[in-house]
C-alpha cells in the first residue's frame, strides 16, 4: 500500500542521511545478535542490507559474545548493533559493548539505533565515563526520549538520531510476505521481564495470543555455538587460533540463525489482518509487512517512545484502546 511504502521510504533515507557519512570503506560488526531475538534478528538484517546498498565492505561479521578482539587496521569502523539493550536491563550485552570500546580507542566505532533504560542512576554515569574516553564513538538513539538520555549523560560522545534499522531491509525479501491473510487477529505477547505488568494477558479479539515462535533447532545450533566459542577460546589461550572454527561459527550464525529467524517472524505475522503487540519489532515488522498494528508498552516506554518519534503521524500505527 501506498502510505506505508511512503511511511518507510521517509524512514531509510533519514537512516541513510545520518549514517553513511560515518561510515568508512571497510566495517566490521562486533555483536550480531547469535541469539534467538527475532527483533535483534530483524536490525542485523536490516544493517546488512544498509552496507550492501551503499556499497560498505563489511570484513568481518561476529556474534555478540563471540568476538576474539583481532588486532584492527586504524581505518577499520567497528558497528556495535543497535537494539533494546543499552542500559542495564540487558547488562551481559552493554558490558561485552564496553569492553570493545575501551579496547579499540583508536577506531571509528558506531553504535546503531538504541533504546535506552537504566535503573541504577550511579550506572548512568560509570557508562558514561568509560565511553568519554573514546574519542570517536558516535552513539544513535531511536527515539527522542532515549536521545535525552543521551545528550543529558553521553554528550562527550557524538550523539544523532535515527529510527530502527531493521526498516532498511531489503523490500523485495518481504514482498513475499505481504498481502496475504485470513481475516485473524494476532495479540503478541511479550513473555520476557520487558513485560509490564499491566499488560493484559489476553484479548478478547484476539484468534491467537503468543510471543515469537521458538524453534528447538535455532536453540540446538545456539549451544553448539557456544561449545565451538569455548573451543576456540582455549586454543588462542595457548597461543593457537583456528580461523576454520571462528570462520564456520560466523557462516552458522548467518545461515542458520540470521535467514532463519527472519522467514520465522515473517511467516509468523504473515496470516493476520490486526495485530496487537507488546513487542516492538512486532509493530516494526507489521509496517514492514503493510499490516495495520497497535501497541501496549514494555516496562519502560520503549514501544510508545519510537512511535511518538516517527510513527506519530502514520494512522496505521496506534496505541492500543485509542481510537
Amino acid at each position: 500500500m501506498e502510505c506505508f511504502e511512503n511511511k518507510i521510504s521517509e524512514l531509510r533515507q533519514i537512516i541513510a542521511r545520518q549514517l553513511k557519512p560515518l561510515l568508512n570503506e571497510r566495517v566490521i560488526i562486533a555483536d550480531a545478535p547469535y541469539y534467538d531475538n527475532i527483533g535483534d534478528i530483524l536490525i542485523w538484517q536490516g544493517t546488512m542490507d544498509f552496507l550492501n546498498e551503499n556499497g560498505v565492505k563489511l570484513l568481518r561479521n561476529y556474534g555478540a559474545g563471540f568476538f576474539p578482539f583481532p588486532p584492527l587496521d586504524k581505518d577499520v569502523t567497528i558497528i556495535l548493533t543497535g537494539g533494546g539493550n543499552f542500559g542495564d536491563l540487558w547488562r551481559t550485552l552493554q558490558d561485552n559493548r564496553l569492553e570493545i570500546i575501551a579496547r579499540y580507542p583508536e577506531n571509528r566505532i558506531v553504535m546503531l539505533p538504541q533504546s535506552i533504560c537504566y535503573h541504577d542512576k550511579g550506572l548512568i554515569e560509570k557508562d558514561s565515563d568509560l565511553m568519554a574516553r573514546h574519542s570517536g564513538l558516535h552513539l544513535f538513539a531511536r527515539d527522542q526520549a532515549s536521545y535525552e538520555i543521551l545528550i543529558n549523560h553521553f554528550n562527550r560522545n557524538h550523539i544523532h538520531l535515527a529510527p530502527d534499522m531493521a526498516f532498511y531491509i531489503e523490500p523485495r525479501q518481504l514482498s513475499l510476505y505481504r498481502n496475504s491473510d485470513d481475516g485473524k487477529n494476532l495479540y503478541l505477547l511479550r513473555s520476557d521481564k520487558e513485560l509490564h505488568q499491566d499488560a493484559p494477558t489476553s484479548l478478547l479479539e484476539a484468534d491467537v495470543t503468543s510471543d515469537w515462535p521458538k524453534s528447538e533447532r535455532t536453540k540446538r545450533i545456539i549451544r553448539n555455538l557456544k561449545r565451538a566459542r569455548r573451543i576456540s577460546r582455549d586454543l588462542r589461550s595457548h597461543g593457537m587460533r583456528l580461523r576454520p572454527i571462528e570462520s564456520a561459527i560466523i557462516f552458522c550464525g548467518n545461515r542458520f540463525i540470521r535467514d532463519s529467524l527472519i522467514r520465522k517472524g515473517c511467516e509468523f505475522l504473515r496470516p493476520f489482518s490486526r495485530i496487537v503487540t507488546t513487542r516492538l519489532h512486532a509493530m516494526i515488522l507489521s509496517v514492514l509487512l503493510h499490516k495495520p498494528v497497535e501497541y501496549i508498552d514494555n516496562t519502560y516506554g520503549k514501544l510508545s517512545a519510537f512511535a511518538e518519534t516517527w510513527l506519530h503521524d502514520f494512522p496505521k500505527v496506534k496505541a492500543y484502546g485509542r481510537n
